[in-house]
Parts: C-alpha cells; sequence; structure tokens
C-alpha cells in the first residue's frame, strides 16, 4: 500500500528559505513568514517572498497562500486569498504539495503562480518574466475520506449523477444508485459526492446536489476506468432458438448482463462479429441455468461468459422486451474508449449522447 506523506503548512513556508532554488534558475532572495496577528488583518496571507535569477541584483516579490491540500477547491481558495492579500508591487503565489499539468494550465491562465513540493510550478511577472517546470511525480497523495470518486464501486455515485445531474437530497440520490443495482450506503454516496465537491465538479447547497461540470465528470470517470479482472470464461454453443435471458433471469442470485463491447449496436451503428460476451456474477450458476456446449473456438460460439464482481457491469442496466440486460450507455462508452481504433471511433458518438443527457 502506498504511504500517504503527512505536511504541515507550516513546514512548507519553510521551503522558502533564503539562498534556496524554489523553481530552477529563481532563488529565494527573502522571506517573511505572516504571523497570525498579521494574517489577522484584511489581506491575509502565509508568506512574502522576493525571488532573483542568477546574477540580477533586482527581484521579484510576490505574497504567498500556503494549502496543505492539492485539490481543485483548495486551490482555487488559495488564488482567492492570493489575489486579495497582494499589495502594489506584488505578484500572487500559492504552493501546494503536488501541481499536475491540469492546474499548472489553470494557473498559467489565470495569471497566478504557483509551485508544489515536487519540483513543478509556474512563476509569471507579467511582462518580465514566465518560468515553467512540469512533469515531476506526486509525492504527497491526498489523504481525503474516499481517495478515488471515479473508480470502482465508489464510481457508481459519479455514473448516476451523470444519468441525472441533480437530486434534492443525498438520501434521495443513494436511492436511486441502490435501484439501479450499486450496494452503496449513505455513507459512501456522502463521501463520494464531498470528493467530487472537493473536484468542483459538483455543488451542494440546502441539501441539492448539482453536476456544474458534466464534460470533466465524464473525462475523469474515462481517465480512471481499468479494464476489470475476468476470474474465468467460457465460450458456449446453445440450442436454437433458446431463450438464455429467460434462462439467466431465472435465478434470482445470480447477476448477469451484456457488456459494453457486445452493447453498443444498441446504441450506435457499428460493425462487430463474434459471440456475445455476457457478464455475470457466477460461471458455475450461469452454466448451470444455460446448459449448452463448451466451445473452445469463441468465434463459432452463441455467447462467452465472463465472471467478474465489477459493478459497472450490473449498474444501469437496459432491459428490452426479449428481457435482455444491456449495458448502459455509459458502462458502453467506457470500454470502448479505451479499445481499438474502431471502438474508439464509435465511443466518440456514445460520448456526444452521455453529455447531451447530462446537459438537459
Amino acid at each position: 500500500m502506498e504511504k500517504i506523506q503527512q505536511i504541515s503548512e507550516m513546514m512548507m513556508l519553510s521551503r522558502f528559505e533564503v539562498g534556496r532554488v524554489l523553481l530552477p534558475p529563481l532563488r529565494v532572495k527573502s522571506c517573511t513568514v505572516l504571523t497570525g496577528r498579521e494574517k489577522a488583518g484584511a489581506r491575509m496571507a502565509d508568506a512574502r517572498i522576493e525571488l532573483a535569477l542568477p546574477g540580477e541584483p533586482e527581484g521579484f516579490r510576490f505574497v504567498v497562500e500556503s494549502k496543505a491540500r492539492s485539490t481543485p477547491q483548495t486551490i482555487q481558495l488559495a488564488i482567492a486569498q492570493a489575489r486579495a492579500a497582494a499589495q502594489p508591487g506584488e505578484q500572487p503565489m500559492i504552493q501546494v504539495p503536488f501541481l499536475s499539468k491540469e492546474r499548472l494550465e489553470e494557473l498559467d491562465q489565470q495569471g497566478v503562480s504557483g509551485v508544489d513540493l515536487c519540483g513543478n510550478g509556474v512563476v509569471l511577472v507579467p511582462g518580465r518574466l514566465c518560468v515553467v517546470r512540469t512533469g515531476a511525480p506526486n509525492h504527497y497523495r491526498d489523504s481525503r475520506p474516499l481517495n478515488n470518486p471515479y473508480r470502482g464501486r465508489s464510481a457508481m455515485a459519479a455514473r448516476m449523477l451523470l444519468r441525472c445531474p441533480k437530486w434534492d437530497s443525498l438520501s434521495e440520490l443513494a436511492a436511486a444508485i441502490q435501484s439501479a443495482g450499486a450496494a452503496l450506503s449513505l455513507p459512501q454516496v456522502s463521501k463520494a459526492v464531498q470528493a467530487m465537491r472537493e473536484d468542483l465538479v459538483v455543488s451542494k447547497s440546502a441539501g441539492v446536489i448539482l453536476v456544474n461540470e458534466p464534460l470533466r465528470l465524464l473525462d475523469r470517470l474515462g481517465r480512471e476506468w481499468r479494464k476489470p479482472s475476468v476470474r474465468s470464461s467460457q465460450a458456449l454453443r446453445l440450442p436454437k432458438g433458446m431463450d438464455w435471458a429467460g434462462a439467466l433471469s431465472t435465478h434470482p442470485l445470480l447477476r448477469w448482463a451484456v457488456t459494453g463491447e457486445s452493447s453498443v449496436t444498441r446504441y450506435t451503428l457499428f460493425s462487430q462479429g463474434g459471440p456475445r460476451r455476457i457478464a455475470v456474477s457466477s460461471l458455475p450458476l450461469a452454466l448451470t441455468q444455460l446448459g449448452g456446449r463448451p466451445e473452445s473456438v469463441p468465434n463459432f460460439a452463441d455467447v462467452e461468459l465472463v465472471e467478474t464482481d465489477e459493478a459497472g457491469f450490473f449498474f444501469g442496466n437496459e432491459t428490452d422486451e426479449k428481457g435482455i440486460r444491456w449495458a448502459s450507455r455509459l458502462q458502453t462508452w467506457l470500454e470502448l474508449q479505451s479499445g481499438d481504433a474502431r471502438q474508439q471511433d464509435a465511443a466518440k458518438d456514445l460520448r456526444e449522447q452521455i453529455l447531451k443527457e447530462a446537459r438537459r
């Protein structure tokens, strides 16, 4: 398990030691860490520093707001505080444990400098200076209550928010997630929503939960999705005309659904061959329900059963008039966007469909 490094804002401010290279080639020329009394005024800040280039007598002055977390919400707060504290001749700067490439681009667009503890940063003085360093890995993983609300079972909250971007209460959202097929408790849903609030993709006011950035939410789900491991699989030839969907649905303990890669033709035009892949929670149970004959060559089979406990396969399924449980549009997109070139091309159409629904 990865060890999470904990650090305080006071420890972070110690990096502004005079003579130290802060962001090559810039060195700290002077630093004043503000006391609690000084910060209690209208212009709050953590430090005032001066940076200089090698051999240059004149430095550049900055007011620094330091935060011990790196969430988008925290970064935006730091930006606002640094700007409010800047006096004439000073530039606003923030300091956080880690700045990703995306966060550095946002700082550049907003004209605010920022440095982290990993070696990344952007230092801006309009018309005079622009220093950028990026690519250093994150050594300070955020220790928020739910580390990743976009992957695994926890991601079902984000998926439900894309299906319906507004909910009047947390309990209503949790009930809908349960009804759609995911066993997430109310506290788990609450942690997922809080994590997404910190990422600024979701807001919550007077109990109402609202998706602010459906595009960013969808992209995060796509970026964090991993092809799930399959415990075992079996290709089958079925009796001609068999109602396989009805047979699988007979047992109340068996969870099953057509995978996204085999559901694509339900949502968009796509030429597809091979057997229909069906995700099942128990391969022995599914084989008992279906019978059929094992097929060693998958392309000759009617169906291929894949055993998995991945929640996304069984979440938000669409059932047609024949009783077939299709993967949701979102699950289908997730599988295709990480597939081959043809699948990725089909995924573009699905992506637009999902965003259109989320923006209604």
